[in-house]
């Protein structure tokens, strides 16, 4: 009794140290304990029970192979139990059901003597059949008990299994172990190279952005040193040649061609052109980025004075990436007279490296030599930094009788460095059309006599002092 109370504390305490973790009157801690008793369910090493921890299949065989080899043993222990309350062995079963048999062989010769004299045996025939009924029952219990020793011997046999099983999925817990702590190193080891790759980056950027902002500043004091460019050619006109000078923002052109001077600072522009026999002085201001909002006001030979105003989608910070636009209007006066009204619509985006604009232009000349028009022009522009290419057509329409209905310009330019030179090479073809737009006065588009081709050629040599 001793032995079996210890035994029974030895397993109580087993029990209790395999759920420290169960909360004391927990819902399922009754199943917790009985399973763990039975020995179906066990505990983990440090004394938890981890009752969140989701099973995965290899728990889950071993779970239910314990809770049947459990089941088998206790069907097995009450049949034994049943036959020994019985008192019957399976010899002495065997040994009666024999003597029973032999009974019955000699009963037909003992009913035949009896009845010869006068004797029936009716309930003695039914005693013997009811002890060869019993002794069947007994004997079909005796097989019984041989296929549970039978099932004994294969839950032997399964017992061995499941021992090597046991020892397979040890080995095998041993190497996801092992596994794990493989991982868990070349985690660490990767973690370890990806902070050091990221340090590196991040050192490599930093250099990387002191270099572009050392690039950025020298360029910026590149393009703020003085330069100029003496040019000569022989165009359309007959020859020209000039100087062209320029520090920062401000900007000095004088040639047999064109005489043109500007400066900048900031959002405000002055400048001063004479081309093909005409001069203005102009100055404008803008407003805002992305779309801009710019106002000019100017004066022209002859009197001329005007204003005008523009809106204009930037390419980079308007509504539409990659997109240029300008819309705008203007007036002038004459002698003090209004006149010379124009509105101008132009637009454009970026074809890959081309640069396409489209756009119409109405003008209220004086007539006259100040023809009234409406025009279509297009441009067409690779701004490459070594080779440059640009085309541009033009078709307007007088609103006035000049002696023709229409004229059209077609022309285009390429530049290109021919070392130490720049070379610029000009064609086209005119039909009584000048000029390249509408708002300004000395671009204006205008009529002229002359029709056919055109060409010339250009040499520049450039110097940065």
């Amino acid at each position: 009794m001793r032995r079996v109370a210890l035994a029974t504390l030895l397993l109580a305490g087993s029990v209790k140290a395999q759920m420290a973790d169960v909360p004391p009157g927990h819902w399922a801690e009754g199943a917790v304990r009985a399973l763990l008793e039975k020995g179906v369910l066990t505990g983990f090493p440090d004394g938890t029970f981890r009752g969140n921890q989701a099973v995965n299949r290899y728990q889950a065989a071993v779970l239910l192979y314990r809770a049947y080899l459990t089941w088998t043993e206790e069907v097995l222990a009450r049949v034994r139990k049943a036959l020994e309350e019985a008192g019957a062995a399976p010899e002495r079963i065997a040994e009666l059901y024999g003597q029973v048999a032999d009974l019955l062989e000699v009963v037909p010769e003992v009913r035949r003597a009896l009845e010869d004299q006068g004797v029936r045996l009716e309930a003695m025939e039914k005693d013997l059949e009811e002890v060869r009924q019993a002794l069947l029952t007994a004997l079909e219990a005796q097989a019984a008990l041989k296929d549970l020793e039978d099932l004994e011997g294969a839950v032997g046999r399964l017992e061995k299994e499941l021992g090597a099983q046991k020892a397979a999925l040890a080995q095998m817990e041993a190497r996801v172990k092992a596994l794990e702590a493989a991982l868990a190193e070349l985690t660490q080891k990767v973690q370890e190279n990806e902070a050091a790759r990221v340090k590196d980056a991040q050192a490599t950027g930093k250099r990387v952005y002191a270099l572009e902002e050392r690039t950025k500043a020298l360029e910026e004091r590149v393009d703020s040193r003085a330069r100029a460019q003496v040019y000569a050619g022989v165009g359309e006109r007959g020859p020209f040649g000039g100087l062209a000078l320029g520090w920062e923002e401000a900007q000095v052109h004088l040639g047999t061609d064109r005489v043109e001077a500007s400066f900048q600072a900031g959002s405000v522009r002055v400048s001063y052109r004479s081309l093909g026999g005409r001069s203005e002085a102009t100055a404008q201001a803008g407003l805002f980025q992305g779309i801009r909002l710019v106002g000019e006001l100017g004066a022209g030979d002859g009197g001329y004075y005007f204003g005008a105003g523009y809106v204009v989608h930037e390419p980079e910070g308007g509504l539409l990436p990659g997109v240029h636009a300008r819309v705008g209007l203007g007036a002038g006066l004459v002698g003090g007279e209004p006149g010379r009204y124009f509105v101008e619509a132009q637009g454009g985006a970026f074809l890959g490296p081309v640069d396409l604009t489209l756009g119409y232009g109405r003008y209220w000349g004086l007539g006259g030599g100040d023809t009234p028009f409406s025009a279509l022009f297009a441009t067409l522009v690779y701004p490459g930094e070594g080779f440059f290419g640009e085309a541009r057509l033009a078709y307007a329409v007088p609103q006035e009788d000049i002696g023709r209905d229409r004229g059209l310009l077609v022309e285009g330019e390429v530049g290109f460095p021919l070392a130490p030179f720049r070379v610029s090479l000009q064609a086209g073809y005119r039909d009584g059309l000048w000029g390249r737009g509408v708002a300004s006065h000395v671009d204006r588009f205008r009529f002229t006599a002359a029709t056919g081709f055109y060409g010339g050629v250009r040499l520049s040599y450039e110097v940065r002092f």
